[in-house]
């Protein structure tokens, strides 16, 4: 049963939802990033985020599968994670693209601008480390809201307290799936939340 939930957790805070995610919470703010953006374009770019970052990825990922170049959708080792790592920072620099490209608002360009970058350091780090990308990508989503609520001076609490409670969820997921080692959950959570929150710092 423990295992059935934890696999639960993993699969509906899976790393390639975040993106999706994090731009439905943004969306759903009464901000200026966000209220200036006319609704059907709103809707036009949470399907493009969706489909580019997640169902083109979980796609590729069944051709991989097909091909042999991973064993299975899990990618329990290092090397299975490399090609998969490569293919997700494509397809997150397609999402800046089209940001860039159509002007939308430069913050939208930074964020997937960071999430591209604390990608392609994972991808150098999983040459020596399995590091947790389930716990990275929650905190780097945590790291992401902790700085637009300072940023934009708005009370985001409602968001920042539950991604919290679920980070804890997938760390414990992580493990109990014996998918990680402690310090390889731990790691990808500081990781993350900690190069949001440094990006933040520095713009």
């Amino acid at each position: 049963m423990e295992k059935r939930i934890a696999s639960f957790i993993s699969y509906l805070f899976h790393p390639l939802l975040m993106p999706t995610y994090m731009m439905a919470i943004i969306f759903s703010q009464p901000v200026f990033i966000s209220s200036c953006i006319p609704t059907d374009k709103k809707l036009f770019i949470l399907a493009y985020v969706f489909i580019v970052t997640f169902l083109f990825p979980v796609a590729l990922s069944f051709v991989f599968l097909k091909m042999k170049i991973i064993h299975s959708l899990r990618m329990e080792t290092r090397q299975e994670r490399t090609l998969p790592y490569l293919s997700t920072i494509i397809f997150y620099y397609a999402i800046y693209y089209l940001m860039k490209s159509n002007e939308i608002f430069i913050i939208y360009q930074i964020l997937f601008l960071a999430i591209i970058l604390v990608t392609i350091l994972c991808f150098f780090i999983n040459f020596k480390f399995k590091i947790s990308i389930h716990t990275m990508a929650i905190g780097a989503l945590t790291g992401i809201m902790i700085g637009l609520s300072i940023r934009l001076n708005i009370t985001m609490l409602m968001f920042i307290l539950p991604l919290f409670i679920i980070s804890g969820l997938i760390g414990f997921a992580r493990l109990a799936l014996n998918a990680h080692r402690s310090i390889e959950v731990y790691t990808g959570y500081l990781l993350g939340i900690g190069f949001m929150l440094l990006m933040f710092f520095f713009l």
